[in-house]
């Protein structure tokens, strides 16, 4: 199965469900309308893309919300949601810094004809260690366990090291997850090394799938939220 790159979402995708992942990065069928609380994550992110000259996230939100058709009631939350990450000094200290690096966007290659793609938030970088800071919207934060074992930290881990080499010190990720708290994790050199060992392994299963054959569905507590349920012979 030939796809171009992979990525924390698709790997979790794939692991989830095989039929969900070859419906969206082979078939490419199209996908249910979003979700209105992805709408809204949707929005947030776009009102911190346009606020990085400015550092004024409500200044951006109206057009953001307006252009994923939110309701009052959204619209008000995802302003309480920005207003929230000013208050938690989202850009307080950042002249401290040697690099800050706002939309962050990686594709690295980690061999075996294997790409792996992402984007952060933002990624600061100060002598040999680096903060990244990732915005989440989400209704529940991550369980001590979902946040030991994170592959979107992991990537992030993996990717800023391939890209900047000199960092050799840890990697603190930051999930500022805006209706609870900042949560965070450290990650080191020898994690981001067993981070592409699980990839390699992972690119290798999916790039050895036959086009042609139909992967089973994988019926899993995902399966609600699934943009091919009405599609699938498990629904």
């Amino acid at each position: 199965m030939k796809v171009p790159h992979i990525s924390a979402s698709s790997v979790k995708t794939w692991k989830n469900c095989k039929l969900q992942f070859y419906a969206e990065k082979i078939l490419k069928v199209e996908r249910s309308p979003l979700h209105p609380l992805t709408k809204m994550g949707i929005a947030v992110h776009e009102a911190f893309e346009r606020s990085v000259e400015d550092k004024d996230f409500v200044a951006h939100l109206s057009e953001a919300c307006n252009n994923q058709g939110l309701d009052e009631d959204l619209v008000g939350l995802s302003t309480e949601l920005c207003k929230t990450c000013e208050d938690w000094g989202w850009w307080d200290d950042i002249d401290e810094l040697d690099h800050c690096i706002p939309e962050y966007e990686f594709l690295i290659d980690i061999g075996e004809g294997i790409n792996v793609k992402g984007f952060i938030d933002r990624l600061d970088i100060k002598g040999d260690s680096a903060t990244i800071l990732d915005i989440k919207t989400q209704s529940k934060k991550f369980s001590a366990d979902e946040l030991k074992n994170n592959l979107q930290a992991d990537i992030y881990n993996l990717a800023t090291r391939m890209n900047y080499p000199t960092i050799k010190g840890p990697i603190r990720v930051e999930f500022w997850v805006l209706r609870h708290e900042i949560q965070s994790v450290t990650k080191t050199l020898e994690d981001a090394m067993k981070t592409k060992e699980y990839l390699l392994e992972i690119g290798k299963e999916i790039m050895s799938h036959p086009d042609e054959l139909y992967p089973e569905a994988q019926k899993n507590p995902n399966c609600r939220w699934c943009d091919y349920k009405n599609n699938c012979p498990e629904w």
